[in-house]
């Protein structure tokens, strides 16, 4: 299955043995980078003009429940020039009235022309289980490849669910904070925004078990009250401090943080013979950040 995209219009058109049909509604087409080491983070798209060579997302369906999309995934066609010229049917968004056809019903454009990315089908698990990029250098969103299908015209459908951070980490109501704090809840957040699902996930644990100790640190001195030392405690001692107050969800969550962030230590693995935090375990620190700045009633 080929896809090509109008190198002057941007309409899109598709078809089994060359992109020559024209694509009705114009879908949704983005361009994708597979995400293999946090380092890919720094070499995105940058615009198909520019940067043609990538591979591309065909959005065929999107639910914002679940957060997943469901399309076809394309890489730009072998041997061929970035953008060449294609004889394609009269597009009826471009020329309603068929003026421009000439012989053989065809008018001449100049594509970026892509086939089925038949390369993700030779990674392990046909890239289940990968994250890839959606856009280009200037926004893109992380999402997770949960399911991968050859379809019978030869496409390559995968099924993808969001990772961004920001349907996880309420926003904090800056309001409740005492302006004293602001400086330093603010940073923390930022912080663990940056590196949700982009940096390696002993990366991010570290980001919440940071977020966490000033969250709880800030929320003890201005609610509870209680003398400023609570502010050079660690996330540990904090966790037992939420326990008095009968946080206890708060509490034992950052608990857990604060052993994977042990695990991200390589000392620590060694003398116990702990795994260090894998994808999944920074989610859980993700959702654990999200919970405090909730019961904490911080959250807008």
């Amino acid at each position: 299955m080929h896809l090509g995209i109008c190198s002057n219009t941007g309409l899109v058109y598709e078809g089994m043995g060359a992109a020559d049909i024209p694509s009705i509604p114009t879908p949704s087409v983005t361009q994708a980078r597979l995400i293999e080491a946090e380092g890919d983070w720094q070499n995105l798209p940058r615009g198909l003009s520019a940067d043609p060579l990538r591979w591309l997302f065909r959005e065929d369906s999107f639910d914002p429940v679940t957060r997943t999309r469901r399309g076809r995934l394309y890489e730009p066609q072998p041997g061929q020039a970035q953008p060449n010229q294609q004889r394609v049917g009269p597009h009826p968004y471009e020329d309603p009235m068929m003026r421009q056809v000439g012989a053989g019903g065809r008018v001449a454009k100049t594509l970026f022309t892509f086939t089925a990315c038949h390369p993700l089908l030779n990674l392990p698990s046909q890239g289940q289980g990968m994250t890839i990029a959606l856009g280009d250098a200037r926004a893109a969103s992380p999402w997770r490849i949960i399911q991968t299908e050859a379809l019978a015209n030869g496409s390559v459908m995968v099924t993808l669910k969001s990772l961004s951070a920001f349907a996880i980490i309420p926003a904090v109501n800056y309001a409740q904070v005492a302006p004293e704090h602001r400086p330093a809840v603010a940073d923390a957040i930022e912080r663990v925004m940056n590196s949700a699902f982009r940096e390696a996930p002993t990366s991010v644990v570290d980001h919440c078990r940071a977020a966490l100790t000033v969250l709880l640190s800030r929320w003890l001195v201005q609610t509870r009250r209680e003398d400023e030392g609570a502010l050079a405690l660690d996330l540990g001692p904090l966790a037992k401090r939420m326990e008095a107050h009968e946080m206890f969800c708060v509490a034992n969550a950052s608990q857990i943080v604060a052993r994977l962030h042990a695990r991200g230590k390589p000392n620590e693995q060694q003398a116990r013979g702990l795994r260090p935090p894998e994808a999944g375990d920074d989610e859980f620190a993700l959702e654990s950040v999200g919970l405090a700045i909730r019961d904490l009633g911080w959250s807008i």
